[in-house]
């Protein structure tokens, strides 16, 4: 993987408010998911529906065992921010 670039495909999901930000869709090899509800329910879905590896990034520790039981690697924002800036 290139210094600044994720494996595709990348999803995003947007909980709440955040919807406003991006319509939903896939626009650069970005997918762009809104969640009717819960947006770890709505991650949870995302990684037991993909094929192949996952990585979800979340400080959240409940969500990051959740998808660390369906097999999914899980990174912290922090690896994200890193790897972005690489």
């Amino acid at each position: 993987m290139a210094a600044g670039r994720l494996a595709e495909p990348v999803v995003v999901v947007l909980e709440g408010d955040a919807r406003g930000g991006a319509e939903e869709g896939e626009s650069g090899g970005v997918t762009v998911v809104h969640a009717p509800g819960s947006g770890d329910d709505s991650l949870v879905a995302v990684t037991s529906d993909a094929r192949g590896e996952v990585t979800l990034v979340s400080a959240d520790r409940a969500l990051r065992r959740r998808a660390e039981a369906l097999g999914a690697d899980v990174a912290g924002p922090g690896w994200l921010l890193a790897l972005l800036d690489g």
